[in-house]
């Protein structure tokens, strides 16, 4: 028997460009109807949507057909949602993108461990030469347009399919994030082509006539403990030993910790980053085994060392990164964010959904707390990625006339 209805939450953003909805319906009949109701003034290009896993996802892809039509439609199940109502769980959420101001071609990659630069480039200068016969921008197709990849969070697939397909877009930026299942860890999905896929990503090329911005950020500081991976079991993103002790012990040394405590709260508020050049990246893990190795949501080489990283203020370093991307693209019509799920961890255990939803709410965002998030040629953890859509260029440049 399906779930009653909980909460219904329907929005039309009115603007000539996009489009925001968001259901809290676990009835997929209702929370389709929600969803197109307030999508459907924007005669739209495509549409992408995030939902829970507590959908019965062939029934909701039944119903999304029904209504959206010949319409491109992708999306993924979540570890959370952030819908124009801000931070939410057990919902869906989704926004589209106009015909006026946009032009996307799209396409489902099943086969991720097999799939080579070789494939990357067909794909991807494929995808161009469509684009190209359909393009909004005021200028070459190749400067005014960005990538998007949606990947099944759980097939330690995401490094190899975004690394290839990031060689082959050269200058066009990449941003995207990795499917997950309100933290099962057992099967995440991508939506395309009117179905769910398990093993798969779907790969979507957006040229537009609006500002843009793809950034990726944490808010995380380093402190002095060291982690040397000194044993991995090879392409499973496990860590067995650091330092030659068991993974988890060691881990828990540095943080005092007990074994019994591990738990993904604990390793959202304990995470852990590689230094490459003069970045730290996040390597935040996924869970602690039996056998006392931890399984990690990037991939972990044995050799590289570890720095324990502390937080710097979610809120607060979230509001100075949105308040920089408004300097760059003027006013945010469309925030499209992949929030990774220990960012959403966090939130919650400082209480801070209220003052986080309100902050996205004002900057327009949807998007979804993700298993990894991807930006150009990267697969990160812990970050805030995203893009960030302005005002059509042609409108601003009337207005400026004006």
């Amino acid at each position: 028997m399906l779930s009653q209805q909980i909460s219904q939450t329907v929005e039309v953003f009115d603007s000539p460009s996009v489009a925001r909805a968001g259901s809290e319906s676990l009835d997929p009949v209702i929370a389709a109807r929600d969803i197109y109701n307030a999508l459907a003034p924007c005669e739209a290009a495509c549409v992408v949507f995030y939902c829970c896993t507590r959908y019965p996802l062939e029934q909701l892809s039944k119903e999304l057909n029904r209504y959206f039509g010949d319409i491109p439609v992708i999306g993924c199940t979540s570890a959370g949602e952030i819908t124009p109502d801000g931070c939410r769980k057990h919902s869906i959420c989704a926004f589209a993108l106009s015909k006026q101001h946009f032009a996307v071609e799209t396409v489902l990659i099943e086969n991720l461990a097999a799939f080579s630069e070789h494939d990357a480039d067909e794909l991807v200068n494929s995808m161009l030469d469509k684009l190209r016969s359909k393009a909004v921008s005021p200028g070459p197709v190749e400067q005014h347009s960005f990538g998007m990849t949606l990947l099944d969070g759980l097939s330690i697939r995401e490094e190899l399919v975004i690394d290839v397909l990031n060689m082959s877009m050269q200058d066009i930026p990449l941003v995207g994030g990795s499917a997950g299942d309100d933290q099962h860890f057992v099967d995440t999905q991508i939506y395309c082509n009117g179905r769910f896929y398990s093993s798969a990503a779907v790969f979507m090329l957006i040229n537009t006539n609006c500002y843009f911005d793809v950034f990726s950020h944490h808010h995380l500081a380093p402190e002095n403990d060291k982690l040397v991976v000194t044993q991995t079991a090879p392409g499973q993103r496990v860590v067995e030993e650091f330092n030659a002790e068991p993974a988890a012990l060691e881990y828990c040394r540095i943080n005092g910790l007990k074994l019994e405590e591990l738990t993904s709260e604990v390793f959202a508020m304990h995470p852990l980053a590689v230094q490459i050049g003069d970045h730290l990246y996040i390597r935040s893990i996924q869970q602690v085994n039996d056998d006392l190795s931890l399984t990690f949501f990037c991939a972990i080489d044995a050799g590289i060392v570890l720095t324990k990283m502390k937080s710097s203020g979610l809120h607060a370093h979230s509001t100075m990164i949105l308040n920089d991307i408004r300097r760059n693209v003027g006013e945010i019509d469309l925030l499209i964010g992949f929030d990774c799920t220990h960012r959403r961890a966090e939130i919650d255990k400082y209480q801070l959904e209220d003052a986080m939803s309100e902050l996205y709410r004002a900057n327009h965002m949807i998007g979804f707390n993700t298993y990894g998030e991807q930006i150009n040629g990267l697969h990160l953890n812990h970050t805030f990625t995203g893009v960030a859509i302005g005002a059509p260029i042609e409108t601003d440049l009337k207005s400026t006339d004006a």
